[in-house]
């Protein structure tokens, strides 16, 4: 059964879950299992290679994908989102930096503008740049974590950002984990990490 709310009805898709893009484990694959079943698949672009981003983009055929990109890093490589953006993708997410000077590109392309932050100031931040969903990582999550636990900075995001939908990130890898947060949308990395369409599987079954 479909859950709607204000993250579905903005990303178009039929339930509250984001593939976190997760470099290199986020495959094309992957974002294309999760955007089949019904979620949004995100491309792990993470500190911008632009030939595997495009060879994952291929990978995953005709399926509705995304990518997100470390943005500090997507500012030495901007050439990277212009490629990706030809592709149309229905949102793109830019973690752990400004994403106002790439918020336009996006904007012409006709994506949505997806800014993951660790901070209440970094949300304010994504709002200035016109963000149409937030996605707030605590520092339970895996990988660049900020200071404050999801628990803390949730409902410090959702009250500064009330008209916007907030996302749930913190290491969600079950339902139990996953429990009260689908009422606004979870991100998730680990959960697919150990699934055969990770690259992380790719890779471990190549040296094994």
């Amino acid at each position: 059964m479909a859950i709607q709310n204000r993250l579905t009805r903005t990303l178009g898709i039929e339930h509250p879950v984001l593939l976190a893009p997760m470099d290199i484990v986020a495959r094309g694959r992957l974002a294309a299992a999760v955007s089949h079943a019904g979620g949004l698949g995100l491309i792990g672009g993470g500190y911008g290679d632009g030939g595997w981003v495009e060879r994952e983009w291929a990978s995953a055929g005709n399926a509705r994908v995304c990518c997100g990109f470390i943005t500090w890093s997507l500012a030495k490589r901007p050439g990277v989102l212009a490629s990706v953006v030809a592709h149309q993708p229905a949102a793109v997410m830019l973690s752990f930096g400004d994403p106002r000077p790439f918020a336009a590109a996006m904007r012409e392309a006709g994506s949505r503008l997806i800014c993951q932050v660790v901070a209440v100031a970094q949300a304010r931040e994504a709002a200035a740049a016109g963000a149409d969903v937030i996605v707030a990582q605590g520092t339970e999550a895996g990988g660049h974590g900020g200071p404050k636990p999801l628990s803390t900075l949730l409902p410090r995001v959702v009250d500064a950002r009330p008209e916007t939908p907030v996302v749930a990130a913190r290491g969600i890898v079950d339902g139990a984990s996953s429990t009260g947060h689908h009422r606004r949308g979870i991100t998730n990395g680990r959960g697919w990490w150990n699934t055969r369409r990770s690259a992380r599987q790719v890779s471990m079954a190549i040296a094994e």
